[in-house]
């Protein structure tokens, strides 16, 4: 009887709390800080922050772009002498956590069995996976932002492995786009499965020409597999194509360096390297890239590294930035552009080694400058005119001894302006053109800008044990062992 007694007490007392709490959680939540977000949401705010992060003033401008010899600073000049603060290098963390908020989208996308929004956070977490890696080496991959999972301290993955992982994943990704579903809170491609599906099948042959020197057989696979079925592996096939994140031009969603330029700054002006080339070909896209110095109207640029006081240095004899990527407030943050495509395309049918196919090496070759110039709105006679170029037209040495894999490569370093980690990848792996370590850099001895980046502090701090049996691969910060796909010999 007394076990009656206190069962029924107990149900009673339960039935009071059940009506005493209702609306209790309601009433206790705060609307502007949620505890669960759309993944609409997640996705257009991690679209908007890798854009700041990755394709920024100070980490591809004052960094890779001035690795590059695209532009180089006219104020702060350590920073292009490699002397790089810890707060940049450490975007390291900043790129993992946008890793974390994808795999959030990717469990959202699988719960509710919407296969193209997971394809899109695939992609993504792709792009940042190949820049970290492109960047620091070995990183953090099958561990990485596993922190909810027990894996505080993440080991690192070589770059082959990386880039394995990198490569399956955007396959599985066009797939996933393949199955359907809708895409919502998307301000890069606007929604579009088939432009998110152009988008992971370029990468792939970006990633298969970059490793094509250290792995033929595994380039000439992927090239293969997408360049043999364009429907299912369907790539940018115009300038329609771009993928790029537009800045509608309304404060605070300026173009990152128009925000820098009316701060009021003048951080930057266009390297010597960049405007002597653009120079001696007649490139009709020089207005474009660059204003002419304002002294005397003369396009002039200033070698990476020079300060003040040193020859070659004054301020108003050094051109800027072109109107076009500094000028316009709603101006676009280019992540691939449909001419890389076609240079990718021409170098894997020029080599032997490839697709070996000369004819369409050079329609591709052409094509490539042809959308390039386009995109920079030169006109048709132009864009032949300058075809015609003795160090641009395919066949022949021209006064620069290229041949024509080195022009292929020529070109897509110039249509890679303002795409600093792509430019600073290419001259690595290409060695075209050839450019020098900076002037003036506390790091002597090196006759090529930096090979890679140190690992951030806080790794050292964080995960110490596994960064220090990778660390022994660097030497002066930002030189050591080579990227994995970098073949070249006599540099240092």
């Amino acid at each position: 009887m007394k076990k009656i007694k206190i069962i029924g007490v107990i149900f009673v007392s339960l039935l009071i709390l059940g009506s005493c709490t209702k609306g209790w959680e309601e009433m206790n939540t705060d609307p502007n800080n949620p505890s669960d977000v759309p993944a609409a949401n997640i996705l257009t705010y991690v679209e908007r922050a890798m854009t700041n992060t990755l394709f920024d003033v100070w980490w591809t401008g004052n960094n890779t772009s001035s690795y590059a010899n695209h532009i180089a600073k006219i104020q702060y000049i350590d920073e292009n002498r490699y002397a790089e603060r810890d707060g940049i290098i450490g975007r390291w963390n900043t790129l993992l956590t946008y890793v974390v908020e994808l795999d959030k989208i990717i469990a959202k996308a699988q719960e509710a069995e919407n296969p193209a929004m997971e394809g899109v956070a695939m992609i993504l977490k792709a792009q940042i996976f190949h820049v970290m890696t492109d960047t620091w080496e070995a990183i953090p991959y099958s561990e990485a932002a596993k922190g909810e999972e027990g894996i505080l301290q993440p080991n690192y993955d070589d770059q082959p492995e990386v880039y394995a992982g990198i490569l399956a994943d955007l396959k599985a990704a066009n797939a996933k786009l393949m199955e359907g579903g809708s895409i919502s809170g998307d301000v890069l491609n606007g929604g579009s499965a088939m432009l998110w599906r152009k988008y992971a099948n370029s990468l792939r042959l970006r990633m298969a020409i970059r490793m094509s020197n250290v792995d033929a057989a595994g380039a000439r696979s992927v090239f293969n597999e997408i360049l043999g079925d364009a429907t299912t592996y369907p790539i940018l096939s115009s300038n329609a194509d771009l993928i790029g994140f537009d800045w509608v031009g309304v404060s605070p969603y300026f173009e990152p360096y128009y925000s820098d330029q009316i701060s009021p700054r003048d951080d930057h002006g266009m390297c010597k390297t960049f405007i002597d080339a653009l120079v001696a070909t007649s490139d009709p896209r020089l207005s474009e890239f660059a204003h002419p110095a304002a002294n005397d109207g003369v396009y002039r640029g200033l070698n990476a590294g020079i300060t003040e006081g040193e020859e070659g240095f004054e301020l108003g004899s050094i051109s800027r930035i072109g109107e076009r990527y500094r000028d316009m407030p709603n101006g676009t943050t280019y992540y691939m552009r449909y001419a890389e495509v076609e240079f990718i395309k021409a170098e894997a049918y020029a080599r032997a080694d490839l697709l070996n196919n000369a004819t369409q090496a050079q329609a591709a070759y052409e094509a490539g400058i042809t959308a390039s110039c386009t995109e920079h709105g030169v006109a048709t006679g132009q864009i032949n005119s300058y075809l015609a170029n003795t160090n641009v037209a395919w066949g022949g040495a021209g006064s620069w001894g290229y041949t024509n894999v080195q022009k292929i490569a020529y070109q897509k370093w110039v249509s890679l302006f303002k795409q600093g980690h792509e430019a600073w990848a290419e001259t690595r792996r290409t060695d075209i053109p050839r450019l020098s370590a900076a002037p003036g850099s506390v790091f002597t001895g090196h006759n090529r800008p930096p090979f890679r980046w140190p690992y951030p502090t806080s790794e050292y701090t964080l995960n110490e044990a596994v960064v220090k049996s990778f660390d022994t691969s660097i030497s002066d910060r930002f030189w050591g062992d080579k990227m994995w796909w970098d073949t070249r010999t006599g540099v240092n």
